[in-house]
This record gives C-alpha cells, structure tokens and sequence, in this order.
C-alpha cells in the first residue's frame, strides 16, 4: 500500500452537502492499490457519551476516476437515521475509511493518522460538522447546468438591417478596425441563434469604450452608443427570454479605461484626488506612460488597474452589478479577469447579485486552478481551460491519449460536484485563435474537437463562428465579421446543430463520465445516467467493430457500417 499517495481534507473539496440531507465524501488514492476502499461513520456526540447502541454506519466506496496515478473514490452518506424508533439528524458526522490492500490487509485512516486497529475515540476520526456543512452548501442555477452557450462579439456579430460596413469582411482582421455590428442586429439573428439550439448567450462587453472589444470601459452604466441604446439592450434581453435565451453579460471590475471618470479625476487632481485609492498608485504624479507608474492590465498603461477593496470604489460597482439585473434582467455575470480581483470583494459581489436574482449565474474568467472561488461563496462556475488546453493539444499531438485522458478524469475526481457540470468548457474565445485555425484548417480535427467539446461533462461555450468553422488567427484575427451566408459551410452547421441536439440528451447533459483508450490508439467516452449509456468512440487508427455493425450513429444519423475510419466520429446508445 502507498499510504503517502492516499489524500483527504476536511475541507469543501472533500467533504460537502450535495442536497438535503445527502452529503459527499472523497478520498484520492494511488491507481490499482487497493481492493476495496470503505468509509464507517458514527453520530459524534453519541460515539462520545458512550450511548447505548447508538449506530455505526458503513459503505463501500465507489471508484469514479482514475487517472495514470490516481484512483478517486466518493460515498454519499446521510445526516439521517433511526434511533429509538425515531428519526433524528447528526450534529457531527465522525468518519475514517477503511482501506483494503490487495493481499486482504487492513488499515484504518481517520484523523490523518493510520492505524491497524480500528478508530474508537472520536479525536481519531475525521470530521464533518452538519450545520457548517449546510451553511457553506451552495446551489448553481440549474438552467445552467450541461447548457450550452453561445459566444458574441457584439460589433462583429450582426448589423442592424443587415446593412453591412466597407470592413465587415476585413481579412486578416486588425487591431484598430472598427465595424458596424449592433445589438439591434444581434436581436434580428435570435431566430439563428434559437435555431441552433443554444440555451444561453454570452455578450463581451457593450459599455461605452474607445475600442471593439470594449475591455477598457469609459462608462459602466453607458451602453456604448455605436452598439445601440439601452432600449436596443431590452428589446434584446426580451427578445432572447421569450425564445427560452438566457443572457449573460461580461463585466470588467479589474480594471476600466484612463477615460474613466476616476481616473480622470486622478490625472487632474493628482495626490488630492478623492479617487486616488481606487487604483494601485506606484507613485506621483501620475501620467499615461509605458511602463505606468500605476499597476495597469497586462503591465499596460491604457487599462488601469482597479481597486474594489477600497469601500467608495467596491459600492460603485456593486451599484453596477445591481443595474444590469435589476434595470435589465440579464441572467448572469462572465467576470473579466477574475483571479485578480480580491476574494474579499467577490464575496460581496455573490451577495448582491444572488439577493437580487438567486439564479443569476455568475462565471468567472480563471485560466488555472479555480478550487478556491468554488467553496460557494463566490462563484458558480469558471470558464475551464484546463479542457481547453486538454483538446487542443491533445488534437495537435503535444499531448498523448493517455494524457488526455488524465485531464478527463482528473476533472472528474478532483472538482466538487455541485459545480461539476456548470464547468464551462470551451475550444476558443475572443482571447484565443479559433479552433479551425489552431488545427491547421483540418476539418476532421475541427469536428472531434467540437464533439469532445459538446459530449464531455460541463456547459458548452461555442464561440459565434465555430458552428460554420469561421477562419481566424489569435487576437485580433479571431474577431471576424459574422458570416451568415446560408452557402457558407451549411454542412458544418448542421453537424454542430446535430450535437447540440445530442448535448441535450439527460446522460449527456447531467450523467457520469468514463473516459479510456479503446485497442491503445482510440478514444472511448461513456456517459452514464439511470442505466441510460451513450458511448462515443474516436478513431485514431482504422477501427473493426463489427460487434456495434447496425448501431444507428447519432453524430451522422447513419447506420454504422461495422468500420470507423482514422479521424472519425462514433456516437451510439449501449
């Protein structure tokens, strides 16, 4: 046994409500190491008063993910149970896992200690503390979850009337081109976007700014008046919620444009500036220069950084968060820069937007690892480019299968499961070259890499383009006019409508996941739910699988033939 690989904290990544009554636990162990993992728990305060047959519970673990190193085990256990011939509810849960080796050896772990005889004392066991437990418990939307997204970028996206500007179809497109997309247009193509089958939009940003991309805003509470008005913004939010559309909305609280109001006042008033505190001021007197004596966005000077701990600056864009959702019944937050704004301050943006709109979904921007704005008081989900980095690189040959692999299942094991399938997962953004592109412009690799994108767990996010494979190179090439010619790669929409379709499937949506190679070169993805199996098979090499000839195969609606072809895609129920 490899107890130094065997990992469990009493912490909301290990141990946490699920929903009434139900609570989860995890222990992470070394891959194949033992035969058997159990959890025994005990009522803590009867365990400690000695009481008469008060009850000792045990479980068997289950197996849910194994990666090359590891093996993660889960249990749901109950805050309920019968004594006395009544009903009652644990205070504290003491718990410790008994872990049977391969040659039928037993040790007991409780307590981060590791025993051969079996805990008694409750200081020997680990412990959950049931009211903490429901007090830190919380609940993502769940309209959001497995729901697919739809990325816009609103001054590419749709002109109004279709009345198209001289640069729409400016190819490579450039840093300072400007284009006449509005959100009176986006609000015309909502029958395209209802027709693909996406559940939400995501809007970058539509404040007034001096750019297209409008991450450096000159007024929060100002729709940018080259996208529209803000009847233009409501006619769109009704308009998306009568067609079933969510709306999310990108807000950038880390830093605003050198145009903003603050800013300003701290360019002409210098260290008198009562706005001095809402930015991080290396020294005076401040000027617009490179490199800033201010801390700015990407060590630029343009994108001053903001300070929301400071008490005036944080109420200001709690005030912001409160407009949007109370003015304009936006459905959710994508958060700008996330994992550089305090805890401190997000803390407080969850309590505002969720008294407002308890199903506000609220999503942040983290490029790495998330765990610490997922204990449920700040956010409900994070944009995964830990899934992003897996299928990109895993589709260009820098990562292998067993790697890819790897990053699936570890996914799985590691994330807290009332988060699990709002993840939302993508292949590319406004930040990133599109998909097509990174892949060398081959069309099978496009087509797994958007099957993989909408058939693993989590909620979806096609960026606008990628369901006709639009063309496009990193920033700010990936920012093309929209191309809404019916001619236009019609075959590739319909193959992604088709999975968005598929996405929708329960198994699919909200179901398990087993992820493993299929003869060494092949992937095989199972999604599993209520004895409900959908299995996806990705070939890597010519496949024979005569034993599946018949299967009707969901990515293509065909009857299977009996042989996959390298670089093709299998979909079919078990």
């Amino acid at each position: 046994m490899e107890l130094s690989s065997v990992v469990h904290y009493m912490n909301e990544s290990f141990a946490f409500k699920l929903d009434n009554h139900r609570y989860l636990i995890k222990l992470r162990t070394k891959r194949d190491d033992f035969k058997k993992v159990s959890l025994r728990y005990v009522e803590k305060y009867l365990r400690e008063r000695n009481v008469k047959d008060h009850p000792t519970f045990t479980k068997e673990m289950k197996k849910v993910a194994s990666t090359s190193l590891y093996d993660y085990y889960e249990v749901v256990i109950s805050d309920e149970f019968e004594f006395f011939n009544q009903k009652v509810n644990m205070i504290a849960v003491r718990y410790y896992f008994i872990l049977e080796g391969k040659e039928g050896e037993i040790i007991y772990y409780g307590n981060y200690k590791y025993n051969k005889k079996e805990p008694y004392e409750s200081i020997e066991m680990f412990n959950l503390v049931i009211h903490q437990a429901d007090i830190s418990f919380f609940k993502t939307p769940e309209w959001s979850k497995g729901a697919v997204f739809y990325q816009i970028f609103p001054e590419r996206f749709a002109p109004t009337d279709d009345k198209y500007s001289s640069t729409w179809n400016e190819v490579p497109m450039g840093m300072r081109t400007r284009t006449n997309g509005t959100l009176k247009g986006i609000c015309q193509k909502i029958p395209y976007i209802k027709d693909l089958g996406v559940d939400a939009i995501y809007l970058n940003p539509i404040f007034l700014s001096q750019t297209s991309h409008r991450y450096d805003t000159i007024d929060y509470l100002k729709i940018d008046p080259l996208l529209g008005t803000d009847d233009d913004f409501k006619e769109l939010v009704d308009t998306c919620h009568n067609n079933g559309i969510k709306v999310v909305l990108d807000l950038v609280f880390n830093h605003s444009s050198t145009q903003f109001f603050a800013f300003q006042d701290l360019l002409k008033n210098q260290e008198n500036s009562k706005y001095k505190n809402w930015y991080f001021v290396k020294q005076f007197p401040v000027s617009i220069n490179f490199p800033p004596n201010y801390l700015g966005f990407s060590f630029g000077p343009f994108m001053p950084k903001l300070n929301p701990d400071n008490p005036e600056c944080r109420e200001y864009f709690l005030n912001v968060t409160r407009h949007y959702l109370n003015d304009f019944h936006v459905d959710g937050y994508r958060l700008d820069v996330a994992d550089e704004v305090s805890h401190k301050f997000w803390k407080e943006f969850r309590k505002v937007s969720k008294s407002i709109n308890p199903d506000c979904l609220i999503m942040g921007e983290v490029w790495y690892d998330s765990t610490p704005y997922l204990r449920g008081d700040e956010f409900d989900s994070i944009m995964n480019y830990t899934i992003y980095d897996g299928i990109r690189n895993f589709l260009i040959g820098k990562l292998s299968l067993d790697q890819f692999i790897d990053i699936v299942e570890r996914e799985r094991g590691e994330t807290p499961l009332n988060y699990y399938h709002n993840s939302n997962i993508l292949v590319g953004s406004h930040d990133t070259d599109r998909i097509y592109h990174f892949l060398g412009s081959d069309k099978d690799k496009f087509l797994i890499a958007m099957t993989l994108l909408l058939f693993l767990p989590g909620s979806p996010l096609i960026y606008y383009g990628d369901e006709i494979m639009m063309d496009g190179d990193k920033d700010p090439d990936c920012r093309r006019g929209m191309i809404f010619d019916e001619s236009f790669n019609h075959d590739i929409k319909e193959i992604i409508k088709n999975l968005i379709r598929i996405k929708h499937i329960k198994a699919i949506k909200e179901g398990e996941v087993n992820t493993c190679k299929l003869h060494e070169k092949s992937l095989k993805i199972q999604r599993i739910l209520d004895g409900e199996i959908i299995t996806l098979i990705v070939a890597f090499e010519k496949e024979s699988l005569i034993e599946l000839k018949g299967k009707l195969n969901l990515f293509n609606n065909e009857v299977f033939s009996g042989t996959l072809d390298p670089l093709k895609i299998l979909i079919y129920k078990e």
